[in-house]
């Protein structure tokens, strides 16, 4: 071959042979890790998770926690509402030492998908994961829930991976691979610093780990305003005397007894919180 051929056909090669390595590199970083892989199920897997439950007593001024054990496993194959493939999912509880026996509490649904994972929880579908599993993806979790009076404070949650394939730290051990879900972080006031202001708290977060499923979750709602005290509640019958309603009394239900009304005064308008808290952390699995 002419010399001056080998050359032209040395400067062709060359960015073909870049370009394919390029496109090798490309399709290396975005290779689609299946949904699957970070919630695997079948029957007789379970997890057991801390469980922390916040809520607020002393009229709702005051935050407590509670701890427990619960344990979820895979109880039977069954199919969701639209006859697709799905599993039951069995919650049981103890306490937090684990030195009691477990009991039942409540049962969850998921539906496998080749591109998500759906879970029914209290009756309300959510898009737990969704494919492509990657850094910075976004999808609407809570598009199956009508979001509307006390479910408002799921409305419009985007859903988005963060830490894909990282390790995380749970206790004092570590999963190797994982992914985070950061669901909603939106945080208004400080009630602490500022206890004569509205504020509000909607976070929720997941970590699933490869090859095991949830790890980790911490989920916190609460609304913190100005609300009414009501107290002197009484059942008023026409003609007759008011009859007190004693405050382990339903007033209502007296009200009915005694086919007449509820009346009750305003005492006094104070701040308090409405709502609840759940963290779950990984203690075992199978």
């Amino acid at each position: 071959m002419h010399k001056s051929h080998k050359y032209f056909f040395l400067v062709l090669a060359i960015p073909l042979f870049l370009s394919l390595q390029f496109c090798k590199r490309e399709t290396d970083a975005f290779t689609v890790v299946p949904v699957i892989d970070y919630y695997p199920i079948q029957v007789g897997k379970y997890i057991v998770y801390q469980l922390d439950s916040t809520i607020f007593t002393n009229f709702e001024t005051t935050k407590e926690i509670h701890s427990y054990q619960v344990k979820d496993i895979v109880d039977a194959e069954i199919t969701d509402n639209l006859e697709r493939p799905a599993f039951r999912i069995r919650r049981m509880i103890r306490d937090s030492a684990g030195l009691k026996p477990w009991t039942d509490i409540a049962t969850f649904m998921v539906t496998p998908l080749p591109n998500s994972i759906e879970y029914v929880e209290n009756n309300l579908r959510f898009i737990k994961l969704k494919s492509p599993v990657r850094e910075n993806y976004f999808w609407q979790g809570n598009s199956y829930i009508n979001a509307d009076g006390d479910l408002d404070y799921l409305k419009s949650w985007e859903y988005n991976y963060i830490n894909v394939g990282q390790p995380y730290l749970i206790g004092n051990k570590t999963v190797e691979h994982t992914v985070t879900v950061l669901q909603s972080d939106e945080i208004t006031g400080d009630p602490e610093l500022f206890p004569n202001n509205v504020a509000s708290k909607n976070y929720s977060v997941e970590v699933y780990g490869k090859n095991i499923g949830l790890i980790y979750k911490d989920f916190f709602y609460w609304l913190y305003q100005k609300n009414n005290t009501l107290g002197n509640c009484r059942v008023i019958v026409e003609g007759q005397p008011d009859t007190p309603c004693p405050y382990d009394v339903d007033c209502d239900l007296l009200a009915e007894t005694l086919d007449g009304y509820m009346k009750c005064d305003t005492i006094a308008s104070r701040y308090s919180y409405d709502g609840y808290g759940i963290k779950l952390k990984m203690i075992e699995h199978n």
